[in-house]
């Protein structure tokens, strides 16, 4: 079981604040190794919303310079691109949602999936 699923978590499952911090605080800096093998592909054929399904989905948002910053930390997902997978990824300005105007921001989505 994972420190994550050890957290005591409110009635709507969050996890309060001073338990995140702490859990995020004492996480090791993770392998390019365990990183992916930890990811959950997305199956050809799957439809829907990936958000109730244990499939590996990446929303990294903000600055330009924040969002390679972060997005640096994920190079280990490029390994999925080959002939059985591949690294699903949207980069682009976001928009905000009053004007429809593009913003100076950037939105990176990452998520692997099998061939078909």
């Amino acid at each position: 079981m994972s420190q994550l699923e050890q957290l005591p978590t409110t009635d709507s499952g969050h996890v309060v604040k001073r338990h995140a911090i702490d859990w995020l605080s004492g996480l090791d800096e993770a392998s390019e190794q365990e990183i992916r093998e930890s990811v959950v592909e997305k199956p050809n054929d799957f439809t829907g919303s990936k958000y109730p399904t244990e499939i590996s989905d990446i929303r990294v948002t903000g600055s330009p310079e924040f969002v390679e910053a972060v997005g640096s930390l994920f190079k280990p997902l490029l390994e999925f691109e080959g002939e059985e997978t591949r690294l699903e990824i949207n980069l682009q300005r976001t928009e905000d949602r009053d004007t429809g105007e593009l913003t100076g921001n950037y939105a990176l989505y990452l998520s692997v999936a099998e061939r078909g």
